[in-house]
């Protein structure tokens, strides 16, 4: 127990050995006395009865200098960022449905016009249809907007997106369709005539027969 307590009060002497006085040493004298009692002093004592003890290089802990944090590479996503809120760059508008070339057969009777609007659709905008070089009756503030009044033939559709104030922002690309429905007097497949076949000879005296109104 008088050993470990000798330890423990060596502790300081340690920390001191090099840094008080200038004094650079790193030996450490022990000296047990009369009692049996065990002393560590980094002087000899003057009766010269004493062991050195060579103590290990000490572990200093280097000043933790400030950390600079590392920067977060933008993403060129990020650096292109336009899906804010008020954002006033270049857009672009495009038909997405229905394609370029399409057929719209009798049975249909929604046409529905998609578009998508790149990179965003800007605040109190709007977009109307331009049908075979003239303005659709109609707009709208969404992807949509209902065509299906075209009548059938072929017929050439345009978008053209606006700002709140009528300017023109983008317009899309012409697509081409082709639209089937029955309507006039012609059917959308109309069917040669079959040939109608010849008159029965009527007997004399037998009335012929009169086709009904």
């Amino acid at each position: 127990m008088k050993l470990l307590q000798a330890l423990f009060l060596a502790v300081p002497l340690v920390a001191f050995a090099g840094t008080d006085g200038g004094n650079t040493s790193s030996t450490i004298y022990k000296v047990v006395g009369p009692d049996g009692q065990v002393t560590f002093s980094d002087t000899p004592p003057p009766n010269g009865q004493a062991q050195e003890v060579q103590l290990a290089p000490i572990n200093v802990q280097p000043i933790a200098l400030p950390r600079t944090l590392p920067t977060r590479k933008l993403s060129p996503k990020d650096e292109t960022d336009t899906g804010k809120e008020g954002y006033t760059g270049p857009v672009s508008i495009q038909i997405v449905s229905p394609l370029d070339g399409a057929t719209i057969p009798p049975g249909q009777r929604f046409i529905p016009l998609q578009v998508d609007v790149h990179p965003v659709y800007p605040e109190g905008a709007s977009f109307f249809a331009v049908v075979d070089g003239k303005p659709w009756q109609g707009s709208s503030s969404g992807a949509g907007l209902d065509i299906s009044l075209l009548e059938r033939g072929t017929h050439t559709v345009q978008a053209v997106l606006t700002d709140s104030k009528g300017q023109v922002l983008a317009q899309s690309q012409v697509v081409t369709l082709y639209v089937k429905r029955p309507g006039g007097r012609l059917p959308d497949n109309s069917a040669p005539r079959a040939p109608q076949a010849p008159r029965a000879p009527v007997g004399p005296g037998i009335p012929q027969a009169q086709p009904s109104p």
